[in-house]
């Protein structure tokens, strides 16, 4: 028996979602790359990607995983998915006998990533 794949939103993440939605209705522009309409297409791509495969994204080493981190996201299981113009969606997975959910955690951008998960720019 194949496994149902849920895709869900943690609350902050839903809300940001939507702001990007309501900023391309709005007619609003970026003013760097990628454009609003390019990352929402992005994110909406990872989600397909991850209702076809669960594991889709890469698993965040524990290395680079803080207490801060764990605490700010409520656990260690972190995947990733690269997005357009190194943008990063976050999320982790949830499952039981009949069905797993993908939670996303967060989008964000490369230097916010960067802060968060320690990584040193050279």
């Amino acid at each position: 028996m194949e496994k149902e794949i849920i895709v869900k939103f943690d609350k902050d993440a839903y809300e940001e979602y939507k702001k990007l939605q309501n900023a391309i209705q709005e007619g609003k522009k970026s003013k760097k790359k990628p454009t609003y309409e390019q990352l929402l297409s992005s994110i909406n791509n990872a989600i397909k990607n991850i209702k076809i495969d669960y594991k889709y994204g890469d698993l965040i080493p524990r290395k680079y995983l803080t207490k801060k981190t764990i605490e700010r996201y409520g656990t260690d299981k972190i995947l990733r998915v690269e997005l357009i113009g190194f943008w990063r969606l976050l999320y982790t997975l949830i499952g039981d006998e009949a069905r797993i959910i993908a939670f996303i955690l967060e989008y964000l951008d490369h230097d916010k990533y960067n802060k968060v998960f320690g990584y040193k720019k050279r």
